[in-house]
């Protein structure tokens, strides 16, 4: 089984985000789990998780995953 993941830059034209998460994506992966670890929420919340432009208002967000999956992209080198 095979996942893929998009990031994409959400202004028109783009502001080069997207391109920046690609080109280091281990650290930004190991950085977002710092974060969202370190964080004492229970299931995700503005300082760690949410983005406030979510059309489905954050309601699939399930923390432990997140952290999950960011920890395995963290280690892949």
């Amino acid at each position: 089984t095979r996942t893929i993941g998009y990031f994409f830059d959400t202004c028109e034209g783009g502001n080069g985000a997207a391109e920046a998460i690609f080109s280091d994506l281990t650290n930004f992966a190991a950085k977002a789990y710092g974060l969202a670890s370190e964080c004492d929420c229970e299931a995700g919340c503005p300082r760690c998780l949410h983005s406030t432009g979510c059309p489905q208002h954050n309601e699939a967000l399930h923390k432990d995953l997140g952290l999950f999956l960011l920890n395995a992209i963290s280690q892949v080198a």
